[in-house]
This record gives structure tokens, C-alpha cells and sequence, in this order.
């Protein structure tokens, strides 16, 4: 969760123009000592990682009075990220920062010793009905989030349902804010287009008209090429080579069903899962399973160096992972897809117990 709210809050939206009397009082009292900055990058920067800073200073005493007259707003609400470090480095958390035109912000964090095993950081914000509501939000999608990080799979969709509720509520009463839309972007990047779910329907629901907030319109864009990606994606295409330096593509393989595994050697779930996949391999080889792995290492020799100490007994080749995850629409490995021998993908990403059962399903019948 930790990294998550990290990346999430780094694209965060702010516009400039006349001085307002705004304040932010930040209190700390578990942190006596440490670092604040306040960053932000517009709906068009949201894969910049070095967003620009308009605050950054030393506290003392678990306090900080931070002072934004100098900064210029073109709307009353500006959604901004505070990023808090301890002086020892025992502690960093980046979360969202609502400011608001004109007002004093007052933010105060507990829970930070429990937050640095695990459990999530308590944060209120006073001072305005948006600062009260944006509390209540905020603290109900971070316990959503880390029950559905703990959830079963037949249980996801259940999961996807209960964060609706929350988002509509807080859209509805706020549709100019972007922390909403950045955190369904960072959501909607982890789902399969190719199964619905409630979350996902309510966000197709809401970018009926999407050019009243940059950042709705930056996100409805995302959700507009996810399913334009699962449309392309429905057959099994790839190019990569062997250790041999030889091309091969998907009319190179032939099998009743076809499991293409893409992994990397830095990878520590995919190389866990190998055992399972030669488990895997052995038993269904004979019934027309064909297995190839394709690696998205770094670099060709970083792969190469791998499989040479680490051999498979299928296929092995290297590809271009952008052109992999950008055509098949995945963040993270392993991934897998498995495609009929006609090349037609008939299931993606199915592993331990639920590949298992799709197995044994597919070659009892």
C-alpha cells in the first residue's frame, strides 16, 4: 500500500495565478523532527516522475505553518501531494494534500508507528467542509483498498462493488476534484479489460461526458484505450528469438493449446511459479499443451545469463516487453496468456489453483 499511495500522489494536479491567503498547519505528534514538501504536476504530466516542488522545508518540534501566499490558483480546490520524511529515514509517507483558496488547512497525522508496520496512516483535515469531507473519503478508500488487497479471488467483484458507493459520493459532491481520478487510474491500470466488474462499469458510467475536469478527461482517455487494446488483443501475436539468436513467432508454435509465459530473471514471483509451470508442462505435454516463455528482462544478456544457469524444458525466447505489455494491456509479471491452435486467447493470467482447474477442465473434455 505503501508504494502505492507513493506513486499515486506524484501525479497530482495544480494551476497557478493571485495571491490568496492560504495556510497549511501540519502536525506530527509521533515525528519530532523532519522534512515537508509539497509537489504537484498537471493532468498532462501524470507519468512525470519529477513533479516540480512549491514547498520544501525542515520542521521541528512535530509542527510545521506552511504558508502558500506566494501561490497562484486559477479554481478554489487544488489537489497537491505532501510527501513527510523523518530526520532518521525510519519514516516517509506521501499522501494527498486538499488545498483550498483563501483557507487554513490544518492536518494532523497519527498512527505513525503502527503505519511503519503495516498499517495504514490516520490522517484528519479541518478547517473547511471539503477539507472534513476529503477526511472521510480518504479514510474510507484506504480501508477498501487494503481489504481488497487481502480478498479472494471469487470474492473481487464483491470488493470492486464497495468502492462505488465511495467514489460516487465524493465525485458527486466534488466533480472538479482530481484525487478521485488519480486514484482510479492507478486501480483501473490492475484490472483485466476482458472481465467486467462493478468499479469498472461505474467508471465507463461516468466518461459519458468527461470535458469538465482535465483530469476526468485523462482518465476517461486511459478507460477509452484499455478497451481498445482488449479489442486487439484477442489474438495470440509475438515476435522474440532464441538463445540461438533465431526469430520466432506465434506461427512457430504449435499445440492444442498454447501457454505463452511472459516473465523476467529480476522477477522473484516468476521464478517461484517455475516449478509449478514444469508441474505443469509435464503433465499435460503429452496431451497437446505447448509452453513458451518469453522474457521482458532489461536486456538481452540479463536474460541470456539467466536461462543459461537455469534452463526450462520449453520453448525460452527474449522480447520487446513495451511491445508486450502495451499490446496485451498488463503492468506486472508474471502474466500469461493461453490461446486455442488457432491463435485465438482464450484465457490470460490464470495461475496456481485457478490455472490448475482451467487444465484440468480444458483436457477432460
Amino acid at each position: 500500500m505503501k508504494r502505492l499511495f507513493f506513486y499515486l500522489f506524484l501525479a497530482l494536479g495544480f494551476t497557478s495565478c493571485s495571491k490568496n491567503s492560504t495556510k497549511v498547519n501540519i502536525e506530527i505528534p509521533e515525528m519530532k523532527e523532519g522534512k515537508i514538501s509539497i509537489v504537484f504536476a498537471n493532468p498532462d504530466q501524470v507519468s512525470n516522475t519529477s513533479p516540480a516542488v512549491i514547498y520544501s522545508e525542515n520542521f521541528k518540534n512535530s509542527k510545521a505553518e506552511i504558508n502558500l501566499d506566494s501561490i497562484n490558483f486559477d479554481k478554489d480546490f487544488i489537489d497537491c501531494a505532501l510527501l513527510l520524511t523523518s530526520n532518521d529515514e525510519s519514516f516517509f509517507v506521501n499522501v494527498p494534500l486538499p488545498v483550498e483558496k483563501g483557507k487554513t488547512i490544518d492536518v494532523k497525522f497519527t498512527n505513525v508507528e503502527a503505519y511503519k508496520k503495516g498499517e495504514k496512516i490516520k490522517l484528519s483535515y479541518k478547517g473547511t467542509k471539503h477539507a472534513e469531507d476529503f477526511t472521510i473519503f480518504w479514510d474510507k478508500l484506504q480501508d477498501q483498498m487494503l481489504e481488497f488487497s487481502k480478498l479472494p479471488a471469487d470474492k473481487v467483484n464483491e470488493g470492486y462493488k464497495n468502492f462505488v458507493p465511495t467514489y460516487k459520493t465524493y465525485i458527486d459532491k466534488y466533480p472538479q476534484s482530481g484525487f478521485p481520478y488519480m486514484l482510479l487510474i492507478s486501480q483501473v491500470n490492475n484490472m483485466q479489460f476482458d472481465k467486467t466488474n462493478p468499479l469498472l462499469d461505474y467508471c465507463v458510467s461516468i466518461c459519458t461526458n468527461s470535458k469538465d475536469n482535465r483530469w476526468k478527461e485523462v482518465f476517461c482517455a486511459l478507460i477509452g484505450e484499455k478497451k481498445l487494446a482488449q479489442e486487439t488483443s484477442k489474438k495470440l501475436v509475438f515476435q522474440a528469438v532464441d538463445l540461438n539468436g533465431k526469430n520466432f513467432t506465434e506461427r512457430d508454435v504449435k499445440g492444442k493449446l498454447i501457454f505463452i509465459d511472459f516473465w523476467a530473471s529480476w522477477c522473484r514471483p516468476c521464478k517461484e511459479e517455475m516449478p509449478h509451470l514444469k508441474q505443469i508442462y509435464d503433465k499435460y505435454k503429452s496431451r497437446g499443451l505447448e509452453m513458451v516463455g518469453i522474457s521482458i528482462d532489461r536486456t538481452e544478456r540479463e536474460w541470456r545469463n539467466y536461462i543459461s544457469s537455469n534452463p526450462v524444458p520449453w520453448l525460452s525466447l527474449y522480447g520487446d516487453g513495451n511491445i508486450f505489455t502495451k499490446r496485451y494491456d498488463f503492468q506486472y509479471i508474471p502474466y500469461n496468456l493461453i490461446s486455442d491452435s488457432e491463435g485465438n486467447i482464450i484465457a490470460k493470467n490464470l495461475h496456481g489453483a485457478e490455472l490448475d482447474k482451467f487444465l484440468e477442465d480444458y483436457f477432460s473434455k
